[in-house]
């Protein structure tokens, strides 16, 4: 008897001593201990993810901005990295917007704004992280943004709801007419017509199903955020936990801003980080290299023009560079820089350029690199193009054919075609795309590359 207490007691200190060494860990990153996350904190010392806060101020012009920002603990120090540089990302260009816009207002309100965030779903697959972003103005409520972020686990990459949902090739049209039917249903006064399912769909994970919402002015003309909980139930198949592939490199971002009286810009400059350092030398010299040939171009435009303008009339230009990564796996890299100018007149320009990297030799890859030598790729491509544009009755597009410079980029497993802004459309159509799927065109692809579109 005196055995099994003394065995009793040894495991109960052993015990106790593995819970105070997560609290002292906490207490050495936060300096103090929260004792109403007291329990929290505990229990997320035996879970392979924890989050920690990272909060701090700034004040901008009359704009108080209180950031509370997740930051993500992992085993995997490769996916911990890419999740959080992603979240700090998307944060951090938030913030640079807002002040921006304070620089070329007429109206200096006093504003807040409060970043905060919510763990909603978390198992050893899945993270499901919501930031949120309250604007104040004159200490009223006036509008909140909500950005929810699913990662893999696995491999850090971002779970869009194509991606989550597809098990279930219909998902489009189950979600859109199950919300159609409750906005009937409960007489919420929005344009259903805007009301639409595609791969960038705000979504996150509840214990029942997901939840769909939308972001001010989407699907309204108002500052309110519409949600809508879909029950799993509503799948012919049920939701599977899905694969992703491991990313191929690591992506930082360099943000030069420049405010002065000819220009005001935000350039994000992606910087590729790969084992690999010859070619991540020259992936990033590149990119960089038009990214600011670019920017310098414009600037010397604007001081140009605003030089010999009355300083009354004078106002600086707009120029923002800004990035997404489509594809960061199975060999290839795709990057689409998104270059924004306004210089007066009724609106701004857009304009997208890609890079397409097949990482195994660094190459910079053109459309016709992908394809099979003679395969007469133009003709398959055309003909899904106008297709495609048989079914979007609502705008007019005078299509003839891609070029031998065609810009696109690798997202899943589709090459996406685009256009430049009235290359093909008039400007209300934005810049057209056109996914091509690797079935109909593996039959002319290289089969060098079939294995990047997994």
């Amino acid at each position: 008897m005196y055995r099994f207490k003394k065995f009793i007691f040894y495991i109960s200190i052993s015990t106790l001593a593995i819970i105070f060494l997560f609290i002292g860990i906490d207490t050495e990153y936060e300096s103090k201990i929260n004792f109403k996350n007291l329990k929290t904190s505990i229990i997320q010392g035996f879970k392979s993810v924890r989050i920690k806060e990272e909060k701090y101020k700034l004040n901008y012009d009359g704009i108080t901005f209180a950031i509370n920002m997740p930051v993500v603990e992992y085993e995997d120090k490769n996916i911990e990295r890419y999740i959080n540089t992603y979240i700090r990302k998307n944060v951090n260009q938030f913030i640079n917007l807002k002040k921006q816009q304070r620089d070329i207002s007429s109206k200096h309100d006093d504003v807040k704004v409060k970043v905060n965030f919510h763990t909603a779903f978390e198992d050893k697959n899945l993270l499901n992280i919501i930031i949120y972003k309250d604007i104040y103005i004159k200490e009223k409520n006036y509008e909140r943004i909500k950005d929810s972020y699913v990662f893999d686990l696995k491999t850090g990459q971002r779970v869009y709801i194509d991606n989550f949902l597809k098990n279930n090739e219909d998902y489009e049209y189950v979600l859109e007419n199950y919300i159609l039917n409750k906005i009937d249903k409960n007489k919420i006064d929005i344009n259903k017509n805007k009301v639409t399912i595609n791969k960038y769909t705000n979504y996150y994970i509840t214990d029942e199903g997901i939840g769909i919402y939308f972001n001010p002015y989407q699907i309204s003309n108002r500052k309110e955020i519409y949600e809508f909980k879909v029950p799993s139930t509503v799948f012919i198949k049920k939701v599977k936990t899905l694969k992703t592939s491991p990313i191929v490199a690591q992506i930082d971002t360099q943000t030069i801003t420049k405010n002065n009286e000819y220009i005001n810009s935000i350039v994000n400059i992606p910087i590729v980080l790969t084992d690999n350092k010859a070619i991540e030398k020259n992936i990033n010299d590149t990119i960089k290299k038009d990214i600011m040939k670019s920017y310098y171009s414009v600037e010397e435009d604007a001081k140009n023009y605003l030089s010999n303008t009355p300083k009354e009339y004078v106002q600086p230009y707009v120029y923002n560079v800004n990035f997404d990564v489509k594809k960061n796996s199975d060999n290839m890299l795709s990057i689409l820089i998104k270059y924004y100018q306004f210089s007066g007149g009724a609106h701004g320009m857009y304009e997208n350029k890609s890079y397409n990297i097949y990482m195994k030799d660094g190459k910079f890859l053109e459309l016709k690199d992908f394809f099979k030598i003679n395969s007469n790729y133009k003709k398959v491509i055309n003909d899904e193009i106008r297709n495609q544009i048989k079914n979007k009755k609502d705008q007019v597009y005078g299509f003839k054919s891609i070029s031998d410079k065609q810009k696109f980029y690798i997202e899943d497993d589709n090459i996406v075609i685009y256009f430049d802004l009235y290359d093909i459309a008039p400007f209300a159509a934005g810049i057209p795309e056109f996914k091509i799927n690797i079935d109909q065109i593996n039959h002319i692809l290289d089969g060098k590359y079939i294995d990047i579109f997994k």
